[in-house]
């Protein structure tokens, strides 16, 4: 049974399709890298190949940390931080103040530290602002920005990505609301996939499978867009005046006055096994407030314990010890709205239940993108008499192909550049030069799925040969090293360009979407 009348059907099917299709390729593009940046800390492992086990910073930080803290001026003892680099080393960062041509400036004094001997391997010291970037993550920092923001400007890219989520929230329900049958939906099947119907019924078989997560992936990204690129600067203007740092000190600074008289900071060690009896979880990072002072704080920031949903950060007197509570994500209290943050980061990002959740996010937002794409394809198949939907059926072909052959083209031009160049420079060049090359295929060929499919599949058995060849792990490193994601990751590529490149006859969407034999 429907849920709407017949007349309301039609005009919903005309705002449905239009949605879907203006914005579509965009929102192609989000979903899609959405998809792979599930595995953003996987990727960026395999991508840099390292070996190092992902684990927290370990129970034996407190000599160390002192020993290197001794050789930093006191002026950077007002936030410190203590995390696990992906190098392996632990990181040690102190931040302070100072006074410049224009006004008081933060400045950072950074030091990795071996987490056996702790020998300072390195140490650089200079304005926040220009702290070096690890070119190591050059890769998966390019295609995280691709999704969240579509490589924009800010707030202009995360306003459109969060249009974007608006838009796909609104296509997902008014699909059902069109369909109507729910339950039946969920069990059609393919009437011939070289059909029109067949693709009709795939693209509503998924959508229907795939509706709840459409609905959380929408709702949690528009979330995700508006949040601080609206939000709250619209937050600050309306109660602090425009001033947004009063606004940060509100929701994520301690009030009232620090007693900043010397006092020795409490022992980390004690504090980091207090904190994973609590929570059952190892120590990802430690943040300290007023290091060696009387008005000290410590947040212990942990990783996910098994069986939850959200992972705690946890509160410290600096000087006692004493555990003063969870530390919600905002604000100093817990509030419905810190809850409802601590929800909406897992459930976006799939990442509530280890490579399990990740696995189903991934496969899932795979199905959102065959959706998004397919609905765009049979809304100008039915109209492509007309020259202007004809043209842009072909351009959308361009972009569910071009988009991960780009992707892919930016990952080689990362290894070629990460030995001695600079991956930063060069990975989001190597894409989008590879989008405008696609697209000149695009007008110079007429099967040019053909060649963006042969391209992806052929960058995906390379693609493992090229991270070795430019001093990747190998396979037996990973394995003695007990970091086996490289290995899947690398048989994972192969193994997707092996079945693209197994068919020999590749099958044009156009042709997929062929009317029905009468």
């Amino acid at each position: 049974m429907s849920f709407v009348t017949q007349g309301k059907t039609k005009r919903l099917l005309a705002v449905h399709g239009w949605a879907g299709t203006l914005l579509g390729l965009m929102l192609y593009v989000v979903i899609f890298t959405g998809a792979v940046v599930v595995f953003e800390k996987e990727i960026d492992t395999w991508a840099r190949g390292s070996l190092v086990p992902e684990a927290g910073i370990g129970t034996q930080v407190d000599h160390h940390f002192r020993v290197a803290a001794r050789e930093v001026d006191r002026t950077f003892y007002e936030n410190v931080s203590i995390a696990r680099d992906p190098s392996g080393a632990l990181r040690y960062l102190f931040r302070g103040h100072e006074e410049g041509p224009e006004g008081e400036a933060d400045v950072v004094v950074r030091l990795l530290v071996d987490a056996e001997t702790g020998d300072v391997l390195e140490r650089w010291e200079g304005p926040a602002g220009e702290l070096p970037q690890d070119t190591a993550s050059a890769l998966r920092d390019f295609w995280i920005d691709l999704h969240v923001q579509l490589y924009l400007p800010n707030p202009y890219g995360l306003i459109l990505v969060g249009v974007l989520g608006l838009m796909m929230m609104f296509a997902a329900v008014s699909g059902i609301l069109i369909h109507g049958h729910l339950l039946r939906d969920l069990f059609v099947s393919a009437r011939g996939r070289a059909r029109l119907l067949g693709a009709r019924d795939l693209h509503i078989l998924a959508g229907s499978w795939g509706l709840p997560f459409a609905v959380i992936l929408a709702f949690t990204g528009a979330f995700f867009g508006f949040a601080t690129s609206v939000g709250l600067p619209a937050m600050s203007m309306l109660a602090f005046g425009g001033d947004r740092a009063a606004i940060e000190d509100t929701l994520f600074v301690d009030e009232g006055v620090v007693d900043l008289a010397p006092a020795p900071t409490a022992a980390l060690d004690f504090v980091v096994h207090d904190a994973m009896t609590r929570s059952r979880a190892q120590v990802s990072s430690i943040a300290i407030s007023n290091y060696d002072s009387a008005g000290a704080k410590l947040l212990v920031s942990m990783t996910q314990s098994p069986g939850s949903l959200v992972t705690q950060v946890l509160a410290f007197d600096g000087v006692t010890r004493r555990f003063e509570g969870v530390r919600p994500l905002i604000g100093q209290e817990p509030s419905w709205g810190s809850t409802l943050l601590d929800l909406i980061i897992p459930l976006h990002f799939g990442n509530f239940a280890g490579l399990a959740s990740k696995t189903v996010w991934f496969g899932m937002g795979l199905a959102m993108a065959f959706v998004t794409a397919t609905g765009m394809l049979l809304w100008t198949k039915r109209r492509e008499t007309q020259p202007l939907w004809r043209g842009f059926r072909r351009w959308i072909t361009v972009t569910v192909w071009g988009v991960p052959c780009a992707m892919l083209i930016s990952a080689v031009a990362y290894f070629l550049t990460l030995p001695a160049g600079d991956p930063y420079f060069w990975t989001p060049r190597a894409f989008f030069a590879a989008c405008v090359v696609i697209l000149g295929s695009g007008v110079m060929r007429q099967e040019v799925e053909v060649v963006l499919r042969r391209a992806t599949a052929l960058l995906c058995v390379l693609l493992p040969l090229l991270r070795l060849l430019t001093g990747g792990a190998s396979w037996s490193e990973a394995l003695l090293a007990g970091v086996p994601i490289i290995i899947v990751l690398d048989v994972l590529l192969i193994a997707t360009g092996a079945v693209l490149l197994r068919r020999e006859k590749p099958r044009s969407v156009h042709g997929s979407l062929r009317e029905p034999a009468e």
